[in-house]
C-alpha cells in the first residue's frame, strides 16, 4: 500500500524523508517511488539519487543506476561510496576501464576503503591488467585480511600469472573464512588441476555442486578435470548435463567435442549449430565455431576448414594487437648473456648429477609432445611436472646460472607430488626451446627431448584448436609460418652452440614406427626397457585436455598428411614455408 502522504505535491526534502522511512521497513519498491517523484522534480538532494541508484542496482537496472550516480556525483564528487557503486554499475556494463577509475577515485577519497581496492582488482582483471588486479587485492586485504572474496579473486589472478602454489593458499585461506562458498571452490579446483592435483580439484569441483547441483560453468570444469584422469564416459556426462541446464553454454559445447566423434553422433553438432543461431553473446561465439570445426574434421568435410577459419578470425580480432613476434636474436642472446659470466663451456652431462634427473620436452603446441610425455609416465619411478613455467619463473631477475638452477629446484621441491628419491621428472613447458643452452648448464645431466613434425601438420594441428591463453600467434596462418621460422633459427643455433645435447625425436617417425623409435628416446632418458612404454594409452596418467583422447588411443599415424585435406586453404602457407627451406612433404614409410 502506498504511504497516504507520498503524493506529488510533496515537497522534495518531505519526499526523501519518506523514501528513507521505507527503506527502514525494508519497503524497497515504494522508496524507489518516492525518490523517482523526488528527483523528478529538479531540486533533489545528491543523497536522493545516490540512493535511488543503489536501489537501480538491488533491482539489477544498472543503466538508470548509472545514470543516476553521475548525477549525484555532479552535485556531491566527493562521495566516496557514490564513486564505488558507479564503479560497480559501470562494471557490469562492460566499461572496466571506467570503473577502474572510478574505484580509484573512491579509494582516493577514502584511503580505509578495502572494498574500492577490491573492485578496483576487479575492473583491471576484466582490463587484462592482472599484475595490477594483483596489487589492487593486496591493498584491500592489507586493510581487511578476512576478505573471502578478495582472497578468492586474488587466487584466481595467481593462477593466471603462473604462481599455483600462492593461489592455492589464497584459495584455502578463503574456504577457511567462509566454508560454503562454492565460487572459491571451484577456483580451488582450477588451481589444483593446474598444478596436476586432480584428484583433488575433482574433490572441489563436487563440493561446490553439492551447494550449487545446477552450475553449468562447475560441471564443465569438473568434465575437464574428469577427462584429464580418462573417465572419457563421465566427463561426457557431466558436459551434457552443463547444457541441460544452459543449452547456449558455448564452451560445454566445445569441450564436449573433445568427447564425442561427429562421424558417430550427429546430435552434439546440431545442437551446438542450434546455440549459435540463438547466441546472443559474440564474443563467445569462436568456442562454437571451434566445435562445428572439429566435428566437421571428423567428417572429412572440407568445410570445416571455414569453420577454423571463422574461430581464428574471432580470436584474432578479440586479441588485436596484444601479440608480437619476438626477435629471435633477442633470444639467443639471453642464452649467452646468462652463459657469458662463467666463461667455461657446457660441462658434460655426468659432470653435476641432478637428483632426480630432469627430462625437458621442448618444441611447438600440437607437434606430438603429449604423446611423448605420456609414453615417458609408463616410468612409475617418473613425476610428470606437466606443463609448467617453472624455468621462465626462475629467469625473471636472475642473472647467473646458478640463480636460475637453485630458484627452479626450490619451486618443484613444493610440489605435494615431489620426491627425492624419484628417477627423473619430466617438465613439458614448450617454449622452454627457447633457453635449451640455460637447460643444459643448469643442469648439465637433463635431457632435452625436441618433438618436431611436419610443419604444415604441426601448424594446422595448431589452428583447429583453442588455447584458453598464450598462444597467440596460432589464430592468424600468416603469424603461424613467422612463428616456426623463429623457432626453427633459435633450435638450429643451439644445435650449434650445445651440438649433442638435444635429442630430436620426429612426431611422424614415431608414430609410423614406435618399435624402432621409442627404445632410442628410452634408451637417451636413462630408463631400463618396458614393453608398456610401447602401449601408453594403457596408462592413467593426467593428461591436459586438449590432446586427451588422442593421447588415450593406441600409437596411430592417422594425423600425418592431415593438412592436405585441406590444400585450397592452406597451400599459400605451404609454399612459404618451402621458400624458407622447410619441407613439407609428407615423408615416405621406409
Amino acid at each position: 500500500m502506498q504511504p497516504a502522504s507520498a503524493g506529488a505535491t510533496q515537497p522534495t526534502p518531505v519526499l526523501e524523508q519518506l523514501a528513507l522511512q521505507q527503506i527502514r521497513v525494508r519497503n524497497f519498491a515504494a522508496a524507489a517511488q518516492l525518490y523517482r517523484q523526488a528527483v523528478g522534480q529538479g531540486d533533489a538532494s545528491a543523497a536522493a539519487y545516490s540512493n535511488l541508484a543503489a536501489l537501480e542496482l538491488q533491482a539489477n537496472r544498472i543503466e538508470p543506476a548509472a545514470a543516476l550516480l553521475e548525477q549525484a556525483l555532479q552535485l556531491a564528487p566527493n562521495n566516496a561510496e557514490a564513486w564505488l557503486n558507479l564503479g560497480t554499475a559501470q562494471h557490469a556494463l562492460g566499461r572496466s576501464e571506467q570503473a577502474a577509475e572510478s574505484c580509484r577515485r573512491a579509494a582516493a577519497l577514502k584511503p580505509g576503503f578495502a572494498k574500492a581496492y577490491a573492485n578496483l582488482g576487479h575492473a583491471l582483471h576484466t582490463c587484462s591488467d592482472a599484475q595490477g588486479a594483483l596489487e589492487a587485492y593486496s591493498k584491500a586485504l592489507a586493510l581487511q585480511p578476512l576478505y573471502p572474496e578478495v582472497l578468492s579473486a586474488q587466487g584466481v589472478v595467481l593462477r593466471e600469472l603462473g604462481h599455483i602454489t600462492d593461489s592455492i593458499a589464497a584459495l584455502e585461506r578463503a574456504l577457511e573464512q567462509r566454508a560454503d562458498y562454492p565460487e572459491a571452490m571451484n577456483n580451488l579446483g582450477l588451481s589444483l588441476q593446474e598444478a596436476g592435483q586432480i584428484e583433488g580439484a575433482v574433490h572441489w569441483f563436487e563440493q561446490a555442486l553439492a551447494i550449487k547441483p545446477a552450475q553449468s560453468e562447475i560441471l564443465s570444469n569438473l568434465g575437464l578435470a574428469l577427462m584429464e584422469q580418462g573417465h572419457m564416459d563421465q566427463a561426457q556426462a557431466r558436459f551434457r548435463e552443463a547444457l541441460q541446464h544452459n543449452p547456449l553454454y558455448a564452451e560445454a559445447h566445445r569441450h564436449l567435442s573433445y568427447c564425442v566423434n561427429g562421424r558417430e553422433d550427429p546430435e552434439p553438432q546440431q545442437a551446438a549449430q542450434a546455440c549459435l543461431n540463438e547466441l546472443k553473446n559474440q564474443a563467445k561465439a569462436y568456442h562454437l565455431y571451434f566445435c562445428i570445426g572439429k566435428y566437421q574434421q571428423d567428417l572429412q568435410d572440407p568445410a570445416a576448414a571455414d569453420w577454423f577459419c571463422k574461430a581464428n578470425q574471432s580470436r584474432s580480432a578479440q586479441l588485436e594487437g596484444t601479440w608480437t613476434l619476438p626477435d629471435p636474436s633477442d633470444l639467443i642472446r639471453t642464452n649467452t648473456t646468462l652463459l657469458a659470466p662463467s666463461g667455461a663451456p657446457t660441462p658434460p652431462p655426468q659432470a653435476q648429477a641432478s637428483t632426480p634427473r630432469l627430462i625437458f620436452i621442448v618444441g611447438l603446441p600440437r607437434s606430438g609432445s603429449t604423446l611423448v610425455e605420456t609414453i615417458l609416465s609408463q616410468n612409475q619411478e617418473l613425476i610428470d611436472l606437466g606443463e609448467v613455467p617453472y624455468l621462465n619463473q626462475a629467469m625473471a631477475g636472475c642473472s647467473t646460472i646458478d640463480a636460475i638452477r637453485s630458484r627452479y629446484q626450490a619451486a618443484i621441491q613444493t610440489r605435494a607430488d615431489y620426491r627425492p628419491d624419484a628417477a627423473a621428472l619430466s617438465d613439458k613447458f614448450l617454449y622452454n626451446f627457447a633457453y635449451c643452452p640455460v637447460l643444459a648448464a643448469a643442469f648439465p645431466d637433463c635431457r632435452i627431448v625436441h618433438v618436431h613434425r611436419n610443419p604444415m601438420d604441426n601448424l594446422w594441428s595448431t589452428f583447429t584448436n583453442h588455447f584458453a591463453q598464450g598462444n597467440e600467434w596460432t589464430y592468424r596462418l600468416d603469424h603461424s609460418v613467422a612463428f616456426y621460422h623463429l623457432y626453427r633459427q633459435v633450435m638450429a643455433a643451439h644445435e650449434q652452440s650445445i651440438p649433442g645435447r638435444i635429442y630430436h625425436l620426429n612426431y611422424d617417425q614415431l608414430t609410423r614406427h614406435p618399435e624402432q623409435v621409442i627404445p632410442s628416446l628410452i634408451e637417451h632418458c636413462g630408463f631400463d626397457w618396458d614393453e608398456a612404454y610401447l602401449h601408453p594409452e594403457r596408462g592413467r596418467r593426467q593428461i591436459h585436455t586438449a590432446s586427451a583422447v588422442q593421447a588415450r588411443s593406441p600409437i596411430n599415424s592417422r594425423s600425418v598428411g592431415r593438412w592436405q585435406h585441406y590444400r585450397d586453404l592452406l597451400q599459400p602457407y605451404a609454399d612459404q614455408l618451402e621458400a624458407l627451406g622447410y619441407s613439407t612433404a609428407i615423408e615416405p614409410i621406409a
